[in-house]
């Protein structure tokens, strides 16, 4: 017997055969509950943040090491093979959830480190390796979960405030916790960049709420994120604790330079993030 193919299973099919891509065929919903849960069983709330309660599920899809594209789930633990490049895709489900959202909304998201650079000693912690606006929906679905809907940047406002850089901990500085999050972006900014309200472009003082006030943002509206596992802190000690996710035999092929590169970027001790 045949199995039934809706329209929309045959164009994600249709996709992954023309890349030469398998997608994740084990990708499943995870409930804002789930997302909100994971942030606190991972330490990030409170230790890094206040509080998080997300209005919608937001899924990151990246570039697995045995050549799928895999959803991103809550404290997955990645390689940093697969967190060298941007994602393949951002999407999101339950946005009816969130308010104020029109079809014509924009969106912006960011990736931070909240463990620089150690997890023990995290004194650049708004350590920010991406930052972009200007994200509406595009009108097509996630190739990976065909339930949420993909979020990308028109051509003409294709560039970020910050562009990606890979995250590179040094090794021996413990696991480290790196959070994407999603904000409905205030209408001024769909015609203006980030620093016409006074955000430096420099990405290792980066102060969360200072950001927060100056663009007017309300509370992020989801939010997800990865560990990198670089083994023991630099105190001798381990930092399994929380959500180590669900992957094994990350940490591989440390990059040197990421304490140099901080300190060219005049990292300093920032206390007190509010990511919500």
């Amino acid at each position: 017997m045949f199995p039934s193919f809706t329209p929309t299973n045959l164009a994600i099919l249709a996709l992954a055969l023309s890349s030469g891509v398998q997608a994740d065929d084990k990708a499943e919903s995870v409930s804002t509950l789930s997302f909100k849960n994971s942030f606190v069983s991972s330490g990030i709330v409170p230790e890094v943040i206040p509080a998080l309660d997300p209005a919608v599920s937001f899924y990151v899809t990246y570039r697995a090491d045995d050549g799928h594209n895999e959803l991103l789930t809550p404290g997955s633990t990645l390689t940093l093979n697969e967190t060298s490049r941007l994602p393949i895709e951002w999407s999101v489900e339950n946005l009816n959830n969130a308010t104020n959202i029109t079809a014509s909304t924009r969106y912006l998201i960011y990736l931070l480190d909240a463990d620089a650079p150690s997890r023990s000693s995290p004194t650049a912690r708004n350590l920010r390796h991406y930052l972009a606006g200007n994200y509406t929906l595009n009108g097509s679905n996630s190739s990976v979960l065909p339930t949420a809907q993909r979020l990308s940047i028109p051509e003409a406002n294709r560039r970020p405030f910050t562009a990606f850089t890979a995250p590179t901990p040094d090794p021996n500085t413990g696991i480290h916790r790196f959070i994407y999050a999603l904000y409905v972006q205030p209408p001024r900014f769909n015609s203006s960049g980030f620093e016409s309200v006074g955000m430096e472009a420099a990405t290792g003082n980066w102060n969360l709420s200072r950001w927060r006030t100056q663009l007017g943002l309300g509370p992020a509206i989801g939010a997800t994120y990865f560990t990198v596992d670089t083994g023991l802190s630099v105190n001798g000690g381990s930092n399994n604790t929380g959500n180590d996710g669900d992957k094994s035999g990350a940490g591989v092929l440390m990059p040197s330079g990421y304490l140099s590169g901080l300190m060219a970027l005049g990292a300093v001790v920032v206390g007190g993030l509010v990511l919500v």
